[in-house]
């Protein structure tokens, strides 16, 4: 069996790409470096690799694996139909950017504002990624007043309303959610097939030349160079006072 470069990734995509992953090896994660089973099981392996391919798909909004899934690149995930979200309320239409985001559970109601969006799970809502909270995470970056360190005056420079590609790049994001947590059960059902069978272990992988890695593929990236250029007359400092 011939493994590619794009196989490999995507079984890891298949393998830790959920929290299920996360729950089983809490305490391996304590330290640097994932660790991932390797299945002996090319059944297994190949249902893995289908799998991660369709999270990677998801999670680059259609950009990669787009051939695997029967769209073209950069056409953005969907649920189906039924569960589609829909901005029911516009956002933002008469008092510009919202300070606030809520959950209404018993009507799966996202509420940005004053606008509204259904339905949205709560699975989809609650979702986080390294303790983080997705949605409530991407709003904070978008709200009245931004949660983010004040570098530059830069930062006081927002758009007067909400702009309407917000709109639609939240209901993308909803639906890549809702995907991913679609597909959690099946992830969590595969990694324990895996770890529960056949594995390739480290001295396979020394036995096949695999291990150890060259040295030259550990080696850590170079800095970027500093430009040699000497800053033009005005171009040493911005000066925003009046």
């Amino acid at each position: 069996m011939t493994v590619t470069a794009e196989d490999l990734f995507a079984y890891i995509a298949g393998t830790a790409g959920h929290s299920g992953y996360t729950r089983r090896f809490a305490a391996n994660l304590a330290e640097r470096g994932a660790r991932i089973p390797i299945t002996r099981d090319p059944a297994l392996w190949a249902e893995l690799v289908e799998v991660g391919r369709r999270t990677v798909w998801i999670h680059t909004y259609g950009q990669r694996f787009a051939s695997h899934h029967d769209s073209s690149p950069g056409s953005s995930p969907r649920l189906p139909p039924e569960e589609q979200p829909e901005c029911v309320v516009v956002i933002g239409e008469h008092d510009g950017l919202p300070e606030d985001i809520s959950y209404d559970a018993s009507t799966r109601t996202l509420t940005v504002g004053k606008g509204c969006i259904r339905p949205v799970a709560p699975e989809v809502w609650d979702y986080r990624i390294g303790g983080v909270q997705v949605i409530r995470k991407w709003f904070s970056f978008r709200k009245r007043r931004p949660d983010v360190e004040r570098q530059t005056p830069l930062n006081d420079i927002l758009p007067p309303t909400w702009p309407a590609r917000w709109t639609v790049d939240l209901i993308d994001l909803i639906n890549a959610l809702g995907l991913l947590v679609a597909l959690e059960p099946r992830q969590a059902r595969l990694l324990d097939a895996v770890s529960s069978g056949p594995l390739i272990s480290t001295d396979d992988l020394r036995g096949e030349g695999i291990l150890p890695v060259p040295a030259y593929a550990t080696k850590e990236p170079k800095p970027p160079r500093k430009s040699r250029r000497t800053p033009g007359p005005g171009q040493e400092s911005l000066d925003f006072s009046d």
